[in-house]
């Protein structure tokens, strides 16, 4: 499933609480949805830009405005410097994926006809886990959802909320807002 898994507002510090497979999940598969995106809104179909999940939730929220567009880049753009950062990539190695993101001509996706300038709220692709702020319904999807894939590298850890969003069996309709 294509995801970002927004555990925070700002960026690189989602990035730093990503479980490590996440964080390479998220350059793969956002990097996915932004060249998917920019083609959505009329940039050129070209054969080494990706093109997949057109019709997935954070593919359609990308591909409503530039802001959002945007947003998603600077949480892949974490994501992938922390991708560095885990495994010891130096500061010129990147991602292929991340490379194919690069690759695009910034000026010609601002000058796309975006359906829309204003940013809105990332869609919570979290299933049952559902809040009023998104980032609580992310938090509550990776407390419940995600502890099987529990594994931090380097000097990262266990995010400090997680007991915060964790929930009994059974009680999982009382951390819905």
């Amino acid at each position: 499933m294509v995801n970002a898994f927004w555990l925070d507002r700002d960026p690189d510090r989602a990035a730093a609480w990503l479980v490590d497979s996440h964080v390479t999940s998220s350059v793969l598969e956002c990097s996915m949805v932004l060249t998917t995106a920019v083609q959505l809104v009329g940039y050129p179909r070209e054969d080494d830009l990706y093109f997949t999940h057109a019709d997935h939730p954070l593919t359609q929220w990308a591909a409503e405005s530039r802001a959002n567009w945007k947003r998603l880049r600077a949480y892949t753009d974490a994501a992938h410097r922390e991708w560095r950062y885990r495994w010891d990539h130096g500061p010129d190695e990147r991602h292929g994926c991340w490379a194919t993101v690069e690759s695009l001509d910034l000026d010609v996706v601002d000058g796309l006809d975006w359906p829309s300038e204003t940013a809105s709220d990332p869609p919570q692709v979290t299933g049952e886990w559902e809040a009023e702020e998104y980032v609580d319904a992310y938090r509550y999807y990776y407390a419940n959802e995600k502890r099987h894939l529990f594994e931090w590298s380097k000097d990262r850890g266990e995010p400090p909320w997680i007991a915060a969003y964790t929930v009994e069996s059974g009680t999982h309709d009382d951390a819905e807002t």
